[in-house]
């Protein structure tokens, strides 16, 4: 079972938030919050209405992280509301079952804030300890320069450059760059 201790941390404003692992119960909050997350940024690949649809899929997405070994998603709260998240998977084969990718997303007026740093480092924190997992690998926006500098203080290197690799309209498009950290 892939989880970690909760603990609560205080963002730049003085305001304490909790980060934890997510649990089914929180199916319904996770669509809620992520959706309106989508919805206010130009750096998600998923649009609003392309997350799972029901309840009943978000909270069996959420069962597969905890059931799996190499997989967790873990939550900050902030009086009772998901302010960010942060999701692992790693590779399903034995060939990559040491790598996996992960995916990151704060509300807009909490970022900034380090609520994104502290989902990073806490993910980071459970990769170290887990003996699966030696690297975390993501893909990121090039045009998002505040979170390749985020990627980068934390020790994530650029491996490539995949060109025109989002489509955001007819003939508008956005590289995007990979990254990558050993944990071990």
């Amino acid at each position: 079972m892939s989880s970690i201790q909760p603990k609560t941390l205080t963002a730049r404003t003085g305001q304490p938030f909790t980060i934890r692992t997510a649990q089914p119960e929180d199916a319904a909050a996770m669509l809620a919050y992520i959706r309106a997350v989508a919805g206010e940024t130009e750096f998600f690949v998923l649009q609003p209405d392309e997350f799972p649809e029901t309840k009943a899929r978000e909270r069996n997405w959420i069962q597969d992280h905890l059931d799996h070994p190499g997989q967790i998603v873990l939550l900050a709260e902030a009086t009772g509301s998901i302010i960010g998240n942060v999701s692992f998977e790693n590779g399903p084969h034995r060939r990559i079952a040491h790598r996996g990718s992960l995916g990151i997303a704060v509300v807009k007026e909490r970022r900034g804030q380090r609520v994104g740093t502290a989902l990073l480092e806490s993910l980071l924190e459970w990769a170290t300890a887990n003996p699966l997992i030696e690297k975390i690998c993501l893909e990121v926006f090039a045009t998002n320069k505040t979170a390749i500098r985020l990627y980068t203080k934390l020790g994530f290197v650029e491996e490539g450059l995949r060109l025109k690799d989002i489509k955001r309209g007819p003939g508008q498009y956005v590289d995007t760059l990979a990254m990558g950290r050993f944990v071990k």
